[in-house]
């Protein structure tokens, strides 16, 4: 029997219809998805039959099962692919958007130092230079200026 006599066999709910297509074509699916979303394979495949299932009276006598299968397949694909691609973004900019208003906070916090020790602590902080690197800047010694970080650190926490 073909795959399409048995399309039209599920379409008249044919349960063994059913199984027999998943039987032929199960492996070709499973490694179609394997290649494209290796981390959500499983759930693509699964979802790829039970589509096969919801849309099985669109099936159309002469039309050649696998590629129908396939064009399935590769729907599922492209929406899977573009709904990732929107979770990442949107995770991206709520990320962008939190560390936009932690600068916002820890300037604030800075603005309340005196001016030489909010400079300190956002050169070695944020913007990650070492003490040696700001002492020759500052014109001042490594320790001094880890001394000053401190006060300063100590200053906002108490304020906190």
């Amino acid at each position: 029997m073909t795959d399409e006599e048995l399309m039209l066999l599920l379409q008249q709910n044919d349960p063994l219809a059913f199984d027999e297509l998943y039987r032929r074509h199960r492996q070709r699916v499973w490694a179609y998805f394997k290649r494209r979303s290796p981390a959500d394979h499983a759930d693509l495949f699964q979802e790829c039959f039970m589509r096969l299932l919801e849309r099985r009276e669109q099936f159309q006598a002469g039309t050649p099962f696998l590629p129908w299968l396939m064009v399935i397949a590769r729907n599922l694909h492209i929406d899977h692919w573009r709904k990732s691609k929107l979770r990442r973004h949107e995770e991206l900019s709520e990320q962008a958007s939190a560390e936009e208003n932690w600068a916002e906070e820890i300037e604030l916090w800075l603005a309340e130092l005196p001016e030489q020790e909010a400079k300190v602590l956002r050169s070695h902080y944020l913007e990650g230079h070492d003490y040696e690197s700001l002492a020759r800047r500052f014109g001042s010694t490594a320790q001094s200026l880890r001394q000053r970080a401190s006060r300063a650190l100590k200053k906002l926490r108490e304020g906190l």
